[in-house]
């Protein structure tokens, strides 16, 4: 998304990497560059996820299927049992799967973009083409009865196309918002949630604090960081993280301003969940 990540990584020379600039996703993709000028950073952002997808296959035409990801996701198994579940589908889409807790977060959208599969014939790309548009159309960080981003588009796909496949794999992102929907758990070093392999897990909503802590902010959900969802998801996550940047250069600011009494109770119950739930993560330990 910036020309100093594409230097970078062009200077690591990562194996079964394509990479694009910036510029050429804006130089083929029509509206794109008038889009950035109307929203923020974040908007344009999630604007550019159909976008990157679109600017994909104009470059590679002949290629089967394509699949969108978050940068924050993390692979603890081989997602071919998804692709199998997938089969033949033109569009593959996952809930959220919300719990009882984080039910009131649906305003935001049935489904969650951080997988996104378009197999590259007529249906494929016709869903494709929509989202885009939608996307270009109108992309911000608002709540309104059908969008908000990028995200709540995807509520209307299921009536619109037939050849769309809603995962069904509860090992396919897992996440801050569903993580207590499930009974997590060990057997022969695969970490299981109600005894199916966690596949990929959603690391959204963590908050670095200095160079070794990190806020899981699974108090949020009153969910305790203990055992399996401690020892083998967060932890493996975050140390694979911090070994992969160089942290040394961050600043770390903190935020000591108030508006107000709901802020400051907000506070309060944020200190105080986060004692009980024990949600701070130190790599030192």
């Amino acid at each position: 998304m910036d020309n100093y990540t594409f230097d970078y990584l062009s200077k690591m020379k990562l194996s079964n990497v394509k990479l694009y600039k910036i510029q050429d996703l804006e130089f083929n993709i029509e509206g794109l560059k008038t889009a950035k000028k109307n929203r923020n950073k974040v908007e344009y952002f999630f604007t550019c996820s159909p976008a990157i997808c679109k600017n994909v296959l104009i470059k590679n035409p002949n290629i089967s299927s394509i699949t969108y990801l978050d940068s924050d996701l993390y692979f603890f198994s081989s997602p071919k049992v998804i692709f199998d579940e997938i089969k033949d589908c033109s569009v593959a889409i996952v809930e959220h799967r919300f719990h009882g807790i984080t039910k009131r977060q649906i305003k935001y959208g049935r489904f969650n973009v951080g997988w996104v599969t378009f197999r590259n014939d007529i249906e494929g790309n016709s869903c494709l083409d929509l989202w885009l548009k939608d996307c270009i159309n109108w992309c911000y960080q608002k709540v309104e009865k059908d969008r908000y981003g990028d995200q709540k588009y995807l509520d209307r796909w299921p009536k619109l196309f037939k050849n769309l496949k809603v995962i069904e794999n509860v090992g396919a992102n897992a996440a801050i918002w569903n993580v207590k929907n499930y009974k997590w758990s060990l057997n022969d070093n695969k970490i299981l949630l109600n005894n199916t392999p966690l596949v990929f897990y959603h690391f959204a909503n963590i908050h670095q604090i200095d160079e070794n802590k990190f806020n899981t902010n699974l108090s949020r959900v009153l969910k305790p960081l203990k055992g399996v969802l401690r020892d083998n998801v967060y932890k493996v996550y975050l140390k694979n993280l911090k070994r992969n940047f160089n942290t040394n250069k961050i600043q770390y600011k903190k935020d000591y301003h108030l508006y107000g009494i709901k802020k400051l109770l907000f506070l309060i119950y944020r200190k105080i969940s986060s004692f009980i739930f024990k949600d701070i993560i130190d790599l030192r330990s």
